[in-house]
């Protein structure tokens, strides 16, 4: 009983929630309306997060020497030792047949796609993670093949605009994350040796032109994208725009966390800890969908 708790604990369910960009198409194309659109969406979120847990374990497998010397990580069930590498990769690569199997017979775009997805981050596993700027740039892929999953369940052709936005905006949190874990560790130089590859390859003042770069090409995309004059025809209103003030303050709320609280490695936690961020998108989201309506 306690291998399967354990089990569950290594499937991160608190990070599922980044799968939720499974439902952009379906907001942005008010297709939530549609009964059977909003049943398949939450169906390919189930799915995928099946796959997207069972990775999580497969990388924790690959990363269980590292996370050994992580303040948080080394407690991680795989790290602490209280669940077998063996078990771990055994369970996942079963959940991840089991759910390609079933993806297969619900929509052979997904399952292409969800390949696609495993194989990223196969290949980012083993080695690209270990390559400086493209170990974001295939996290940001990740979020992006998420949206394109949204879309392609409910069979509409996606604005460039939302993947743009999409990558951009990974990217903003993914250089975050890494510059938080430089900072985590203090500069030091024996904590560093003790740390992922790649970090030893980054500084903070350069992840801060990073992070200063996406946040102003993140903003600049989203008000480019409520001002495009197809986007207002397709979505029928031109007043997209006052949602703008909700994704500066909700960008600006996580740069305020990552440097005056020292938070922002992880995502998951700013949305389930930080009230006025989760407000915010809550209010954004009404905002949005009311103006569409």
């Amino acid at each position: 009983m306690k291998k399967v708790i354990f089990f569950i604990i290594s499937l991160r369910p608190k990070q599922w929630v980044k799968n939720a960009f499974i439902f952009a198409p379906l907001i942005f194309s008010l297709k939530f309306l549609i009964f059977e659109d909003v049943k398949n969406s939450f169906i390919a979120f189930i799915l995928f997060s099946l796959i997207t847990g069972s990775i999580y374990i497969l990388n924790d497998c690959f990363d269980k020497n590292f996370d050994k010397k992580h303040p948080k990580k080394k407690n991680r069930p795989i790290a602490s030792g209280k669940l077998s590498v063996t078990f771990a990769v055994l369970v996942a690569i079963f959940i991840i047949l089991f759910a390609l199997f079933m993806i297969l017979n619900f929509s052979k775009n997904f399952f292409y796609i969800s390949t696609i997805y495993i194989v990223l981050n196969i290949l980012y596993s083993v080695y690209l993670k270990k390559v400086v700027i493209l170990d974001v740039f295939l996290i940001a892929t990740g979020f992006v093949l998420r949206v394109v999953i949204g879309g392609v369940i409910i069979k509409i052709e996606l604005s460039p605009w939302i993947l743009i936005i999409t990558f951009l905006l990974s990217m903003f949190l993914g250089f975050i994350k890494r510059r938080q874990e430089l900072v985590r560790i203090n500069y030091s130089e024996s904590k560093r040796n003790e740390q992922r590859i790649t970090l030893k390859k980054y500084n903070v003042p350069f992840l801060d032109q990073l992070i200063s770069i996406t946040t102003a090409t993140t903003l600049i995309s989203y008000i480019s994208y409520v001002l495009n004059p197809q986007v207002q025809e397709r979505l029928n209103t031109k007043q997209l725009y006052f949602t703008v003030p909700f994704v500066i303050f909700g960008i600006f709320r996580y740069l305020y966390l990552t440097y005056t609280k020292d938070e922002g490695e992880s995502p998951e936690e700013v949305i389930f800890t930080d009230l006025p961020f989760t407000l915010n998108i809550v209010i954004w989201l009404f905002v949005f969908i009311f103006l569409l309506l």
